[in-house]
């Protein structure tokens, strides 16, 4: 798409990339990594349908007054005022699967807004996409978010994917933070089978980068290629914090094979399972 040649063709178009309102009645669409509004009286009937046809059709960020702010700082980038700085909140972030319908939409965020206590904001970015932001004082569980997820689901038919975020408060940072965490859902979306996952069971996605330079780890990739069932035993093993009978539960396995197969990592690769260090150098290697 030629986004200069677009502004220039039909004047007042207005192009970001983060999802923001148009000021008149527009056609808004996503082109990745653009969002677009045509002004509607700067195009003909024809070049309307064309431009329906062909780009992807997009709704603008919806938000009450009281999550105005939040926009403004989280997206928008504007600088916070001093007295805005008072507590501490953790930002949800979710995108369903797939796409509803207009009617079923505004349905399915109606009944996620019931959930939450009156002080959390809500912030849609587009039909799939958007935030919650939840103040200290009414925090949410994964357990509460994981049920919240699947009764939307059940009544919807479309899965929904939610991330908690660790608590800031709200300080000059906190836009860096919440695209850190925000890069970091969108690399979870793409990975995982869960409905809720949280910052800091996912921070470890962050290093991946790294962990593929290493050489120390090469050997250890290389074992858990041969044999992906390693992936899901040294995940489960994480996943319960070394406890090797819950994690051998999870795996339908007895706790003596788990055992079993923890010691002969341990004579492939000198990393020890049982220990926290050597598991999370193992769950780096497995990323």
């Amino acid at each position: 798409m030629n986004v200069k040649q677009l502004i220039q063709n039909y004047p007042g178009t207005k192009i970001d990339k983060v999802p923001f309102k148009p000021e008149e009645e527009s056609l808004y669409f996503y082109e990745e990594p653009y969002y677009l509004a045509i002004p509607k009286k700067s195009i003909s009937d024809q070049e309307c349908f064309l431009f329906k046809a062909l780009l992807n059709r997009e709704l603008p960020p919806e938000y009450s007054k009281h999550a105005e702010l939040w926009y403004r700082v989280l997206i928008r980038d504007q600088q916070i005022q001093r007295e805005e700085r008072d507590n501490r909140v953790s930002i949800i972030q979710f995108q369903l699967a797939a796409t509803l319908s207009p009617e079923d939409l505004f349905e399915w965020r109606r009944a996620l807004e019931a959930f939450f206590d009156s002080s959390a904001a809500f912030i849609y970015l587009s039909s799939r996409k958007g935030l919650v932001v939840v103040e200290d004082d009414f925090p949410v569980t994964e357990d509460e978010l994981t049920s919240i997820a699947n009764t939307l689901e059940n009544d919807f038919s479309v899965k929904g994917y939610f991330q908690i975020g660790l608590r800031h408060p709200l300080s000059p940072i906190i836009r860096k933070v919440f695209l850190e965490e925000h890069r970091l859902f969108e690399q979870t979306v793409t990975q995982t089978s869960k409905a809720v996952t949280c910052v800091e069971a996912n921070f470890f996605l962050l290093l991946k980068p790294l962990t593929k330079e290493s050489k120390i780890l090469d050997e250890t990739r290389t074992l858990i290629a041969k044999d992906q069932s390693w992936i899901s035993i040294i995940r489960s093993i994480w996943e319960h914090q070394g406890n090797i009978s819950l994690a051998a539960k999870k795996l339908y396995m007895h706790r003596n094979t788990l055992q079993y197969r923890i010691d002969k990592f341990y004579e492939s690769t000198g990393i020890s399972l049982k220990r926290m260090d050597g598991l999370t150098i193992a769950y780096l290697a497995s990323l």
